[in-house]
């Protein structure tokens, strides 16, 4: 009796054991039609059912690793394709093409080169695959170069303050580190709709900074520049004032917003000559406002997307677009470009062959023969195998802003702060002995940026009531007399921002209708490296008593020649006089403490003298000029510093 009755269960036990691998193949077949239906996060459920039912299914394991891959759960592919490798699957091309993608992923391209070497010895050199293969296995070794020689720099996640368990990305900066905009899918989005993806549309949210350099409360920037479709920042001018925006209308455009006080204008198509039929996704604007950059796939390039640059031409328009070329633009893609406000660092993302996998974020200078130099990868942990893209940067080149994926992410990509104040000086150049014949070498420069210029910040005012004023703010060139660019200054506050690259003489002149213009002048030596400067400017109204101190006027030490360089705050000056014809004006010299009294009167008169007689040559009438000298007597700054006497050696115009 008891033997027939462990004959039953014997039997039982046996047909439960053949009945697993069975069930294990009825979830291995749904999985597979749920991959030809592109539903890879319910395949993946399947697999792993049918690996509870038979854990030794090496078809499971590299189905549910290729569903992995997809779904960017690198980790688990990379362990479901070792445990189908050790029981002996057989991996088609696209399958380990997948398995070192994963391991490039995870930071381990040693162990994905066999993979890629073992592909391309099996692939012919006329197939399509052969390219892409050799790509990629320079990728592999570009990424042992710089995950071994990784570069001294500090990445931090901006955190729950900026970034949300949602997509966060694409994001922009003023020069100062003052605004943050970027794209975000996170709930919320104007018009409450949901993309096909299942996801919240785009929408671009601000922060700004605290007093204590923390980040503020993130808000939606709502209408007009949000809508109920997808909406992206992509660019933001150095001051903060002009938004880029990117919008899928017409297979792909750029849009442009300005901020007019506190509300942002109704965004406007950019059209011709940067939008075409073509897809436009990205854009930036020199801080002078005269370059624009912009990425492009329409025909004519070098291959998939492509940097374009127009210059703005005397009528406000922008030029013909100008493909950057090699040894920027590659025959693959190239997206991100931003243009430092030094005015010759260009940083963009490519995914050609010096990248490290996918795109990676390099470095290329304009120099003074509007050739472009050989492109600098900024190397890891900045870049990995996957994609960076959007990178910013400070004025002042310490600070970078991207978004990435990474392991301490709050969502799927993040927007990350990468900090360059540990890298290194630039090494200085070593002299070279006569006989010696200079190498170029194959090597990039080093990695170090330190960016030359002067950031000037501040507001504009009425200098009685303290309000804020909309002015317009022209920065010139005075020795070659060009205007650089023409600014405002924002209406509601008054703030504004200019970048003044190193190697030239500035003057600056502040104006709005009804006040007195005021004029700065700022010298930016190529050694001088990055400074910031702070700067209120009090505009008076036109009045008996207003005293407008003429900045740029320059002379020679110890003459009274009027310089080169003066011209265009002298012919200002004159235009001034012309357009107010009722206006009387004293001109006065003033010096610095140096030298005796009777020398420094005699001076500062000299050379009142040179400006009235200037006026006179103009066809302005005497009878509406007068000129004095002060000498030393009437300093407004300490004769103790250098900047000081700087300030006190200076010609006034005094409304009378």
């Amino acid at each position: 009796m008891s033997g027939r009755w462990l004959s039953v269960g014997l039997s039982l036990f046996l047909s439960g054991l053949l009945a697993q691998p069975q069930k294990a193949e009825k979830h291995i077949r749904r999985g597979q039609q749920l991959m030809l239906a592109e539903d890879y996060a319910a395949a993946l459920g399947e697999y792993e059912t049918a690996l509870q039912f038979n854990p030794f299914s090496a078809e499971a394991y590299l189905n549910g690793a290729y569903c992995a891959w997809r779904l960017r759960q690198n980790k688990k592919a990379a362990e479901y394709f070792e445990k189908a490798e050790r029981m002996g699957a057989t991996f088609s091309q696209g399958e380990a093409i997948a398995y070192a993608d994963v391991l490039q992923r995870l930071g381990q391209p040693t162990k994905a080169l066999p993979i890629i070497e073992r592909l391309l010895s099996q692939v012919r050199p006329t197939d399509p695959l052969y390219d892409k293969l050799h790509v990629t296995l320079q990728h592999l070794k570009n990424a042992e170069k710089y995950l071994s020689n990784p570069v001294p720099v500090t990445i931090r996640n901006l955190g729950a303050a900026i970034n949300s368990p949602y997509p966060d990305y694409a994001p922009v900066i003023s020069a100062d580190e003052t605004v943050l905009l970027f794209t975000s899918r996170r709930p919320g989005s104007t018009g409450n709709q949901r993309a096909s993806d299942g996801l919240p549309y785009e929408d671009i949210y601000i922060s700004e900074k605290n007093p204590d350099g923390s980040w503020g409360p993130v808000r939606n920037l709502g209408g007009p520049l949000n809508t109920s479709v997808h909406d992206a920042c992509v660019a933001l001018s150095a001051d903060g004032q002009t938004l880029f925006l990117f919008n899928s209308e017409n297979g792909g455009d750029i849009f442009i917003s300005r901020l007019k006080g506190r509300k942002w204008l109704f965004p406007r198509n950019m059209g011709p000559p940067i939008n075409s039929k073509y897809w436009e996704p990205s854009v930036c604007l020199s801080a002078d406002e005269r370059l624009l950059f912009f990425v492009s796939d329409r025909p004519g390039g070098l291959g998939g997307r492509d940097i374009y640059l127009c210059r703005r031409l005397p009528n406000g328009k922008w030029s013909t677009p100008i493909n950057l070329g090699p040894p920027v633009n590659t025959p693959y893609d190239e997206d991100g470009p931003f243009f430092h406000p030094d005015g010759k660092t260009l940083f963009y993302s490519s995914n050609g062959p010096n990248s490290m996998g996918g795109f990676d974020i390099f470095r290329s200078e304009l120099r003074p023969d509007s050739t472009w130099s050989t492109p600098i990868n900024l190397g890891y942990p900045i870049n990995t195998a996957g994609d960076e893209i959007y990178f910013v940067l400070s004025a002042s080149g310490l600070h970078g802003y991207y978004a990435s994926e990474r392991e301490d992410s709050y969502g799927e990509k993040d927007i990350y702060m990468i900090d360059f104040s540990a890298m290194p000086p630039p090494p200085q150049p070593v002299a070279q002995q006569k006989e010696e014949t200079p190498t170029l070498s194959s090597e990039p420069a080093p990695l170090t940026f330190r960016p030359n210029l002067t950031l000037v910040t501040g507001t504009i005012y009425d200098a009685e009531t303290k309000a804020p004023l909309e002015a317009t703010i022209t920065i010139l060139d005075n020795l070659k007399g060009d205007t650089i660019a023409v600014l405002t200054s924002n209406a509601a506050t008054g703030k504004y921002l200019i970048s003044l690259p190193a190697g030239r003489n500035y003057g600056i002149t502040v104006s709005a209708e009804g006040y007195a213009f005021h004029s700065e002048n700022f010298i930016v030596e190529e050694t001088q490296g990055y400074r910031e400067v702070r700067k209120d400017i009090g505009l008076q109204k036109y009045k008996r008593g207003t005293i407008i101190v003429l900045r740029n006027i320059f002379f020679d030490f110890d003459k009274w020649t009027l310089r080169p360089e003066s011209q265009i705050e002298l012919e200002r000056v004159y235009q001034l006089l012309k357009e107010q014809p009722t206006l009387k004006v004293r001109i006065a010299g003033h010096t610095d403490s140096f030298g005796s009294d009777e020398y420094n009167q005699r001076l500062s008169e000299n050379r009142a003298r040179a400006v009235y007689e200037y006026l006179i040559q103009r066809g302005i009438p005497s009878e509406r000029l007068s000129y004095i000298g002060y000498g030393e007597s009437r300093p407004i700054d300490t004769n103790d510093t250098e900047e000081g006497r700087q300030n006190n050696r200076r010609v006034e115009l005094e409304i009378l």
